[in-house]
Formats: C-alpha cells, sequence, structure tokens
C-alpha cells in the first residue's frame, strides 16, 4: 500500500511539470485573454505563435483604408525581451518600426515590450504602435529573437554545450476601428 503510494505520488510529481509546460506554451489561447481597448475592436488577424531563440519569424498584415490599427507585442519571460521588432510598409519599402525590446530607462517609442511611465495618464503603459493607413497597404512584421549562444557571448559566460534553442509565445495583439473621417 505504502509503494503505490509513492509510485503515485512519483507519477504526480512528473505529470504536474510537463503539463503546466503544455499548458504555458498554449500560445493561441494568449490572444482569449485580451481585451481591446475602447473604441478599438479585436482584430481577428491577431495571432500567438510558439517561437524559437535564434529564429527569425516573419507576419504579413493587410491594413484596410478607412480603418486605424492598433499594435502591441508581447512574449514569453523566457526570451528576456531580446528580441528585435521590424515593421516594414509592403507598397512603399519604408522600414517604419525597428526597435529592441527592451531598454534600459524605457519611454514611449524606445522599445517594444517594456512599459515605460506615461505622464498624461500618470501610470505604466504597455507599449503600443498606431497606423493610420492613407491607403491600403501591408505591412510585414519580423520578430527577431536572439539566440542564446549570442546572450552566452555578450555575458562573457563560458560556452561549451551546443546552442541551445528556448521555447515560447510572442503574441501581435492588433485592434482597429474606424478612422475618423477628416476633410471634404
Amino acid at each position: 500500500m505504502m509503494e503505490m503510494r509513492k509510485l503515485k505520488l512519483i507519477a504526480l510529481l512528473i505529470f504536474i511539470p510537463v503539463a503546466m509546460n503544455a499548458q504555458s506554451l498554449d500560445c493561441p489561447s494568449k490572444l482569449k485573454l485580451m481585451h481591446p481597448v475602447d473604441p478599438y475592436n479585436f482584430n481577428n488577424l491577431s495571432k500567438s505563435a510558439q517561437c524559437y531563440t535564434g529564429k527569425k519569424y516573419e507576419f504579413m498584415l493587410p491594413l484596410m483604408q478607412g480603418k486605424d490599427y492598433r499594435l502591441t507585442f508581447f512574449a514569453s519571460p523566457i526570451f528576456n525581451n531580446d528580441i528585435t521588432f521590424r515593421i516594414i510598409d509592403m507598397n512603399s519599402g519604408d522600414k517604419v518600426l525597428d526597435l529592441p525590446g527592451e531598454v534600459e530607462g524605457a519611454e514611449k517609442g524606445t522599445c517594444v515590450l517594456r512599459e515605460y511611465f506615461d505622464t498624461d495618464l500618470n501610470k505604466m503603459v504597455h507599449p503600443y504602435f498606431d497606423f493610420h493607413p492613407s491607403s491600403s497597404t501591408t505591412l510585414k512584421i519580423i520578430i527577431d529573437i536572439a539566440s542564446t549562444d549570442k546572450k552566452k557571448k555578450e555575458t562573457g559566460s563560458a560556452f561549451t554545450a551546443p546552442e541551445e534553442r528556448q521555447k515560447g509565445c510572442v503574441t501581435v495583439f492588433i485592434q482597429d476601428k474606424k478612422a475618423e473621417d477628416i476633410g471634404f
């Protein structure tokens, strides 16, 4: 009887971490927890996906004339905000955003993932980026996650094992609203 209890306890101790890890990487469920900020609406092109360190990801986002868009990015703590985010307007070829995930002393428009203090609202705010397309276009969102090898070299730690890829979730939360009519 005591042997059976020990066996069940061992099985439980193995099952719980595996189940918690599987649940934490259910990236699409992260979108269900996000709510748009009035007057914006949830855009179905929002995406949350499992990503790995040392990899680059691209995401195409069509923007329609007559709508305003707000993009917010989130990433699992495993990446330590060591991610570069770029956005390129595919119609013009212009780079409209090229920012790191985090910088020291974050201010509005200096990074993508680290919250900053908004003096107008008198509170911490997660960075967001607004787009007001004058004509329909497509944005290419490039998400470049640093490798663990790069992190170890930068910190000067000894590196003997092959690069270990870390996985986590990266979320692109998109909100939209009808553009305000301006002009004639």
